[in-house]
């Protein structure tokens, strides 16, 4: 509690004089130019909250302007708007829809589920668990809770199916629209696991049940940062100077959060205490939690593209994305110069 309370007040010492220094840019360099950023407040925009108080944005002569919105559907819309420049959401079926049908570009990673870095888990009952459902092979026949099945999390599941061996139709999905609506169906027995968010499976695991990481099974890519397409050609200037904050926003992030020695022991970045108390504050999650859910971004922010399109192909084969849709359409990988690459 202690190293927390002087992070915290390393974090308002250290934030003042970034405050001020990046002040003083501001006059240097003339007004500041807004970028408007839009996501839902979670942790995993870690790199974003960083680049913020770090000053990466203003050092481009940017001003960002962050909205935190309620869904990821709203944010999309911001976008295809115009209300917004940036904005950042997991990848589903929804997503790509309507990416597809309002000209949206993918150009960096938000986030990916990682081993060591688990975003999300099966949280299985207690009683399941006395039966021997412990591990994948305990998938077939489970009554497994889940928000959506449009969602990220149902293409992850039965891509785990798929890679060992397991009939995906065995798997028995309940949507359930929210972790609170999971976690009352596994206290009542409704379900066997509850597919949930890893820092809300680890707060909610009880004596006897067991929890599952979906990243120690398979990894794949999240979440992403978009724009519109429109943005790409008028405003490339702007996307592009934003790409490069948030470029050095993300190496920042890996060299203090996400660097293990040979042993596999977390070795914490010269400002990880700092970062850590400034991301969740802004995540609306504490410390400790934190400290024990840290999600990856690739330090370059580049995107699994391969895995991006796995997913465009496994929401085609599901019916839920039209098959005319090329995943490469969906990418503008030219800001962060990353090559693209598809699976042969």
């Amino acid at each position: 509690m202690q190293r927390h309370a002087r992070a915290r007040i390393e974090l308002i010492r250290w934030l003042g004089v970034l405050l001020a220094s990046g002040a003083a840019l501001g006059v240097a360099a003339g007004e500041l130019e807004p970028v408007r950023i839009g996501l839902v407040r979670q942790a995993s925009a870690g790199p974003l909250y960083i680049g913020v108080a770090a000053g990466y944005f203003r050092a481009e002569g940017l001003d960002p302007q962050v909205t935190f919105l309620e869904t990821d559907p709203a944010v999309c819309a911001a976008v295809a708007s115009g209300k917004l420049d940036i904005g950042m959401a997991s990848l589903s079926a929804s997503f790509y829809r309507y990416a597809a049908a309002h000209g949206l570009k993918l150009i960096a990673s938000q986030a990916s589920d990682q081993t060591g870095f688990p975003m999300y888990g099966i949280l299985i009952g207690r009683k399941s668990h006395q039966a021997g459902f412990s591990g994948v092979h305990g998938l077939p026949h489970s009554r497994i809770g889940i928000a959506d099945t449009d969602s990220g999390t149902y293409y992850s599941l039965l891509r785990i199916a798929t890679r060992f061996g397991l009939d995906p139709g065995s798997i028995r999905t309940v949507p359930l629209k929210s972790p609170a609506r999971e976690l009352t169906a596994l206290s009542r027995g409704q379900i066997d696991g509850a597919l949930l968010p890893f820092a809300t499976a680890l707060q909610s695991a009880r004596a006897g049940d067991a929890l599952l990481r979906l990243s120690d099974l398979t990894v794949w890519q999240q979440g992403a940062v978009f724009t519109a397409a429109d943005n790409v050609t008028a405003r490339r200037d702007l996307i592009g100077r934003f790409m490069h904050a948030y470029q050095r926003a993300t190496a920042d992030y890996q060299l203090n959060f996400l660097h293990y020695d040979d042993a596999g022991d977390f070795i914490p970045g010269p400002h990880y205490d700092q970062y850590l108390e400034l991301i969740a504050r802004q995540a609306h999650m504490s410390v400790d939690v934190l400290a024990k859910t840290k999600t990856y971004c690739d330090r370059r922010a580049n995107l699994d593209v391969a895995d991006v399109e796995r997913q465009v192909k496994f929401w085609q084969e599901q019916g839920r994305l039209d098959k005319r849709i090329a995943a490469a359409d969906l990418l503008d990988l030219s800001f962060i110069g990353q090559e693209v690459a598809y699976p042969q």
